[in-house]
């Protein structure tokens, strides 16, 4: 049997948002009781929760949501595991033990433990980051996408955010606050983060999951 691991933070008022993003906003519209079917208006930025990053974010000319097609959303993963207390700074020298199992493979997620903040005030300094020598070489390594269980794969005063400008431009998509990457195998897995279709969109939230047979 198929079995689907959640790796999505929750949308809710008081959530966690981006330094200087607005919070979402949540309104019911109609009730069972009043109008015999629930609807609810929500107002969300398109970098709210555990959401995708495209090109277009900050790529002058980038690719939008709706022009990426919906494989660059999904395929074969690979968690890796830099839960370490020392881990400041994911390098090239960190990812180059694994070279050969993440040749082959779409994306990668980078497992730092830090979402296990999400809510707190500590969830917003100090989290793992990626050098730009590390975007350049996962680059280079061909995958679709790299997805990170913090805020963001830049750390908050770096001036220009060089490491997205690194991952979107060389054709990645990026997955920020994901949740649960403890919870994922050591082996390959199938991975989505398929965002809504957003007519010239900059990212968008995602339900990203992982399915185990």
């Amino acid at each position: 049997m198929l079995q689907v691991i959640d790796l999505s933070q929750e949308l809710a008022p008081g959530m966690v948002v981006y330094p200087g993003s607005p919070q979402p906003q949540f309104r019911q519209v109609a009730t069972i009781e009043s109008d015999g079917y629930r609807e609810m208006m929500m107002t969300l930025c398109t970098h709210h929760g555990t959401h995708l990053d495209a090109p277009a974010h900050l790529i002058a000319g980038g690719l939008t949501v709706d022009q990426l097609a919906p494989a660059s959303f999904v395929g074969e993963a690979l968690v890796l595991d830099f839960t370490r207390p020392d881990t400041a700074t994911v390098d090239v020298q960190d990812l180059r033990p694994y070279e050969a199992i993440i040749s082959g493979h779409d994306f990668v997620l980078l497992h730092t433990g830090w979402s296990k903040f999400w809510g707190d005030r500590r969830y917003f300094a100090d989290y793992p980051v990626l050098s730009e020598a590390a975007a350049r070489w996962l680059v280079a390594a061909g995958l679709r996408g790299v997805g990170v269980d913090t805020m963001s794969v830049d750390a908050p005063a770096a001036a220009g955010l060089p490491v997205h400008r690194l991952l979107l431009a060389g054709g990645l998509v990026i997955v920020e606050n994901l949740n649960n990457l403890a919870a994922l195998p050591h082996h390959s897995f199938f991975f989505s983060c398929l965002p809504l279709r957003l007519k010239d969109g900059d990212g968008s939230p995602v339900r990203a999951v992982a399915l185990l047979s």
